[in-house]
């Protein structure tokens, strides 16, 4: 998702509705250092809102809580409020004072920690989809979208 601040362009919900029904959507916001911590906030609040109102289907998906144990019901309801994750990307390490650090520095002197979950929610990412909902993301991927 771009960072406009504003909200998704038509095309972009007709898009993720039509990818909703064949398979796992994880919205991203791309370049979130663009946004300022509000304005970030704010546009989640709207992209969540607009997504709801469409009725598209993004993973994890609601699942009535009676079918989950207390710490997966936890984990999830933490999945979604931070949906869509807000993300930074970088390509290169860079070394600030002496540690190599995965970032981006910019012009004005800034220096955007990719790692950082103050800047970045790329580790909550990271660790949603590798550890903590890998084998679940198989699964519903294969029984809702393949065997469907």
């Amino acid at each position: 998702i771009t960072p406009t601040g504003h909200s998704l362009k038509p095309l972009d919900l007709m898009v993720l509705k039509q990818l909703s029904e064949i398979c796992n959507v994880i919205p991203v916001i791309a370049k979130s250092d663009t946004l300022t911590l509000e304005e970030r906030m704010t546009f989640k609040a709207r992209i969540n809102g607009e997504i709801e109102k469409e009725g598209i289907r993004v993973y994890p998906y609601q699942v009535p809580d009676s079918d989950l144990d207390q710490e997966e019901a936890d984990l999830n309801h933490a999945i979604k409020v931070l949906t869509p994750f807000a993300i930074v990307g970088a390509e290169h390490t860079i070394d600030v004072d002496g540690i190599a650090i995965r970032g981006r520095r910019h012009k004005w002197g800034g220096i955007i920690n990719v790692e950082n979950e103050e800047h970045c929610e790329f580790n909550q990412l990271r660790n949603f989809l590798t550890r903590t909902h890998l084998q679940d993301l198989i699964d519903t991927t294969s029984t809702i979208h393949y065997e469907a």
